[in-house]
């Protein structure tokens, strides 16, 4: 489990309690990749995972930031392609997810 945090304050609290691996939720709406960095310069030992807002558009750029240690995104399993069945759209967004993981940290 990873406590969402999205305000120094938050990160500041998690901190008090030991943790330094956080998920900044919900990322874009709160500033998206350059929040985390501008939070990443005095929270150095925080490692994030951002959720909320992250899709294959940008997951690449959050990715390459070496503070990131992974990102969430609800486009991998879309509701109607659970609901339906359709494994095969969801295992194709899957291996389009780790190609852009592998992308991303081989820079």
């Amino acid at each position: 489990m990873l406590p969402g945090v999205a305000s120094a304050t938050e990160i500041e609290a998690a901190m008090d309690l030991g943790l330094t691996t956080l998920k900044f939720f919900p990322a874009e709406p709160n500033g998206g990749l350059n929040m985390l960095k501008a939070l990443s310069a005095p929270y150095t030992a925080v490692k994030w995972m951002p959720t909320g807002g992250i899709s294959p558009a940008n997951v690449g750029a959050y990715l390459a930031n070496p503070t990131i240690l992974c990102c969430g995104g609800s486009w991998l399993t879309p509701k109607a392609a659970v609901q339906s069945g359709e494994w095969a759209q969801i295992t194709e967004l899957a291996a389009e997810a780790a190609a852009a993981v592998l992308a991303a940290r081989a820079k």
